[in-house]
């Protein structure tokens, strides 16, 4: 969803540009890095490199420009008709966490279910059609050992199509996360100290990676993902 405006298409000399900005991410992703001095540094290259590249792919709006908690009455409605069942418990804003929670509406006994999802409303990537060539695309090392980039390109594919099922579940969605892959690079040094640094570049690492090969082997391959697939949409 973009307003429900067309995609302004790059012109030539962009995709030109943005194609090689690909492939610098791609070199740098790939070298080598042991010491903190080193690591830091790849990471401040690929961030710059990172920041070059949003700045020429189209920005692309993933909400419906509601607040979240707009949204939560319609997505409520549209679980329970599906077969949701939810027992003494609703979702509200929870402010000291900076999102949205499960907030008792009364007493809850020990052992008691309180929410009853249907496998329907599970959701994961079939062998259907819309899914097809990007099971075919993705390599088996990696559909093996990182499962997680088919749900999120699934989920990519199904907020920009037209009457998606699953719309009011990604409304309900935020349109940034409190996670490393938003940090600045001031913020990341300041974990070097602590046993977060490294899991957090190496996430950081291969999320962009990750970009870098759908968007150089995969994008323009795959429908659903030619004119919707970014660095902001994907992280």
């Amino acid at each position: 969803m973009n307003n429900g405006a067309p995609i302004k298409a790059l012109s030539k000399g962009k995709v030109k540009e943005l194609n090689g900005l690909v492939e610098e991410l791609m070199q740098h992703g790939f070298r080598e890095a042991n010491t903190t001095d080193e690591l830091l540094a790849q990471h401040r290259n690929m961030t710059s490199v990172l920041d070059r590249i949003r700045r020429i792919e189209p920005k692309l709006r993933t909400t419906n420009g509601r607040s979240r908690m707009e949204n939560v009455d319609h997505f409520t409605r549209w679980a329970i008709e599906q077969g949701c069942q939810v027992e003494n418990v609703r979702i509200a804003e929870q402010t000291e966490y900076g999102g949205l929670g499960l907030e008792s509406t009364g007493d809850i006994p020990a052992d008691d279910r309180i929410i009853t999802v249907p496998r329907s409303l599970f959701f994961y990537v079939t062998n259907e059609p819309r899914y097809r060539k990007l099971l075919e695309l993705m390599p088996g090392a990696m559909m093996s050992e990182q499962g997680n980039i088919m749900l999120a390109l699934a989920l990519v594919m199904e907020r920009f199509r037209a009457k998606s099922f699953w719309k009011p579940y990604l409304d309900l969605l935020p349109d940034r996360y409190t996670t490393p892959l938003y940090y600045s690079t001031e913020d990341m040094e300041e974990l070097a100290e602590t046993d977060a640094f490294l899991p957090a570049l190496k996430l950081c690492k291969h999320i962009a990676r990750q970009y870098g090969f759908i968007r150089k082997f995969m994008q323009e391959k795959v429908d659903d993902l030619r004119d919707c697939f970014t660095y902001d949409v994907f992280r």
